[in-house]
């Protein structure tokens, strides 16, 4: 029976009221969208196309309860609804429970075989399930149905650079067409992606980074700070943005400041972007003046919300990693940034004021030009290593096993540089093994295709030790015992594994490379007195660990020792590394206040 006109005049009415919404929701205008749809939905309850866009604008306001509701009740209403399921699929997706997201993409699908979202979900999704073959030609398809949209190019990229193919992922990004080119997302993972290419000089990764930085500030307008209380001596509100406030490596290094800091001449306000919260984000919590529960968000929102908190300076600890918000840091909520800690490169934007190193990742003036933001030099290393309470104790070695040398860095930082140079020391000492552990190691189409690099060099896979994921810190930290020498990886070093090997008793050994990223383990060694495993040429590195490997096995009092000196050193010294921050604080605000008189 045909529809009545009547009732094709109704649908027609309800299609253009939800394109109405949606066009509001497209535009960043959530809480009239939010709004409309509420209205909406009292009229139309039994509507799967309206619960479903219902769903998709509660979960950009961040009420991702209701978002789920409304987009379990659309595939309820109508399961041939592909936008329905593939928005169920994405909620699951986010709570990453990555197998109910497979299905849910794979029904939307079965409904309409080439629905985009449906194709690039499943494409992520499957790599996050490490079925990595068929993700790429996934994520390949999607990207020949819209050749002329970013997302499908950066998801392809971010395939390619996470399972340790910088190389790949850049020319991926780079093979865009001339009118997305410019594309923020884009441009932002070719720069994560220059960080960990081997191939690249340090001018070209600054490029890199500027070329992001410039796109961004063009469409972002930066806050005016118009009655600022320019008293250089004041007590300060110092602000620190962040999504990674959990158990993650950057608290090793953030607790100490946030502990330590000055309360009469400093109030610290803690701005998380993450929901998630554990005994890491409780211990935060308790160190910060003020916690701001900023997670759902959106930036302009955040930014303005920053603003009207009246921070004197704002820092930025993640650079180009997963979850950034440079984004708001280019709205210049506060009228002193900084940037440091999180991240191994500039961050390619002008509008961030400053940026902490010291002068052996940073070595004067050669890595000025290198960086959009001024080069703060702290005396000493730029960082402060607070060791996790559950270290477990140091085991004397198993003189059954082989000698072992390895590296517990994330597998980003795997160039085809450090796989060659390895190689040749497994050549030179046939009786030692090497152990790599990653949590991607637990998949085996990733550990097989690891094995296989090895393997077209020469090395048999019984002489690799790949191990995954450990379920605890001290689990981790364990694992070390296992290992006699750690190898730090380039151009792209280790930083919290390099702490953590030592802390370990584990002698690590580092290539001093051309810039910051790769000059972290050389400042960190420095400051435990270290030096004699930092290696000026790849040579020097592999005679350097043939040296170290014909020691042999160190005794539990030998790696006690490396223990010992690692916490005693300067490392390690919270209370005056908090001072020479917070004093760099001040001489920044101080310079603000002078110029503005």
């Amino acid at each position: 029976m045909s529809p009545s006109p009547q009732q094709i005049q109704k649908h027609n009415k309800l299609l253009k009221q939800i394109q109405e919404i949606y066009a509001l929701y497209q535009k960043g205008q959530l809480t009239q969208s939010q709004s409309q749809i509420t209205r909406l939905l009292a009229k139309e309850p039994k509507s799967s196309h309206v619960q479903t866009l219902a769903s998709m604008i509660c979960a950009g306001v961040g009420e991702h309860d209701r978002a789920l509701y409304h987009a379990q009740t659309a595939v309820g209403l109508d399961a041939s609804n592909a936008d329905a399921q593939s928005t169920l699929a994405s909620l699951h997706a986010l709570n990453k429970d990555h197998e109910q997201a497979r299905r849910h993409y794979e029904l939307a699908l079965k409904a309409t075989p080439s629905h985009p979202g449906a194709l690039s979900g499943l494409g992520n999704t499957l790599s996050q399930l490490g079925e990595y073959a068929h993700a790429r030609t996934v994520l390949k398809q999607v990207h020949d149905l819209m050749p002329d949209l970013p997302d499908p190019l950066v998801n392809r990229a971010l395939l390619e650079l996470d399972t340790t193919h910088a190389h790949r992922a850049i020319e991926i990004l780079e093979s865009a067409p001339q009118r997305i080119r410019k594309h923020p997302g884009l441009l932002d993972l070719r720069a994560l992606a220059y960080s960990y290419d081997d191939t690249k000089s340090p001018e070209q990764v600054y490029q890199a980074h500027k070329d992001y930085g410039d796109e961004l500030e063009k469409h972002i307008p930066p806050h005016r700070h118009t009655s600022l209380d320019l008293d250089p001596d004041r007590k300060l509100k110092i602000g620190y943005l962040s999504g990674d406030l959990h158990r993650h490596s950057i608290t090793y290094f953030l607790e100490p400041i946030l502990q330590c800091t000055d309360s009469g001449s400093f109030e610290t306000h803690v701005f998380t972007t993450s929901a998630h919260r554990d005994e890491v984000t409780e211990r935060l919590d308790e160190c910060a003046d003020h916690w701001h529960d900023c997670s759902t968000k959106p930036a302009q929102e955040l930014s303005k919300y920053i603003k009207d908190q009246q921070i004197d300076i704002l820092v930025e600890l993640a650079g180009h990693f997963a979850g950034h918000k440079l984004s708001v840091f280019a709205s210049k909520p506060a009228p002193v940034q900084i940037t440091f800690i999180g991240y191994g490169n500039t961050t390619g934007l002008s509008r961030i004021d400053a940026r902490f190193v010291d002068e052996i990742t940073d070595p004067t003036p050669a890595a000025d030009p290198l960086a959009t933001e001024q080069l703060i030099r702290l005396p000493g290393c730029f960082l402060c290593y607070r060791p996790p309470a559950c270290m477990p104790a140091i085991r004397e070695p198993d003189e059954d096993r082989p000698i072992t040398i390895g590296s517990f860095n994330n597998l980003k930082k795997l160039s085809d540089s450090t796989i060659k140079v390895w190689v040749r020391i497994l050549e030179q000492r046939p009786d030692t093994r090497l152990m790599i552990k990653s949590s991607k190691l637990a998949n085996s189409e990733f550990k097989d295709e690891l094995l296989q690099r090895f393997s077209v060099l020469g090395i048999d896979e019984s002489r690799l030790d790949l191990r995954g994921f450990s379920e605890t810190t001290e689990a981790h930290l364990d694992t070390y015992n296992d290992l006699d020498l750690a190898l730090d990886t380039f151009p792209y070093t280790g930083t919290t594994t390099t702490c953590e090997a030592l802390s370990m008793g584990v002698p690590v050994l580092t290539l001093l490379g051309n810039a910051h990223a790769g000059r972290v383990s050389a400042s960190l060694l420095s400051a435990v007195g270290s030096k004699d495993l930092i290696a000026e040429t790849e040579s020097d590195y592999i005679s350097r660990a043939i040296e170290l490997i014909d020691e042999g096995w160190r005794s539990a009092q030998q790696r006690e020792e490396i223990r010992s000196q690692m916490l005693g050193s300067s490392l390690c010294e919270q209370e005056p590394y908090t001072r020479k921050v917070l004093d760099a604080y001040r001489t920044l605000w101080t310079r603000l206040c002078t110029r503005s008189l």
